[in-house]
């Protein structure tokens, strides 16, 4: 597709014309899918990187760009930029995971991770998730998995950073022992 066509079609989505969308779709979907599964490594994450890609493109268009805009878009390289960028925060988020796991590592019993097995780990980690109480496990997990700072876990329970502080703290405790005893073993 020539630069021309591309800001085309962009003119026809911003317009209404939703026969465009299907029109960009068939002529990116396969390079973009492409390049998302050589940035993160696996097909299930590329076709939902790919797919959040043209619904972002989509509302754009349809929302955000004036026609103006949309006849000057060069719509190869901002497509491709929309997935470079969603395929990014992907692996961030993947990266804050492994880390959240490390931090926790730090927090469990060690016996929990003597298998050498990742898989293990996270499973054992899982299962012992599962025992804590609503409030504990989430707890944990927006501050371990998410990485959320106590201010940003304030702000979604409505508890106070010093409170927060305590409950982290026990719920830790919590999740140690339950590590230690092994799931449902308390």
């Amino acid at each position: 597709m020539t630069q021309d066509e591309g800001r085309c079609i962009a003119l026809e989505i911003h317009r209404g014309n939703r026969d465009a969308v299907g029109d960009l779709v068939a002529a990116y979907q396969d390079r973009l899918f492409t390049y998302a599964f050589h940035m993160l490594g696996g097909s299930d994450d590329a076709l939902d990187v790919t797919q959040e890609a043209f619904v972002k493109a989509f509302t754009t268009l349809t929302g955000k760009y004036d026609a103006e805009r949309c006849r000057t878009l060069e719509v190869r390289p901002w497509l491709y930029r929309i997935v470079r960028n969603l395929a990014l925060n992907r692996l961030r988020s993947r990266k804050r995971r492994d880390d959240a796991l490390v931090s926790m590592k730090e927090n469990l019993p060690a016996q929990v991770f003597d298998t050498g097995n990742d898989l293990a780990r996270t499973s054992a980690i899982r299962a012992a998730l599962t025992e804590l109480g609503r409030e504990s496990r989430e707890l944990i997990i927006l501050r371990y998995i998410e990485q959320y700072t106590y201010a940003e876990i304030a702000t979604v329970t409505g508890s106070s950073e010093s409170a927060l502080r305590s409950k982290v703290y026990r719920a830790l405790r919590k999740l140690r022992k339950i590590m230690e005893d092994g799931p449902s073993g308390h």
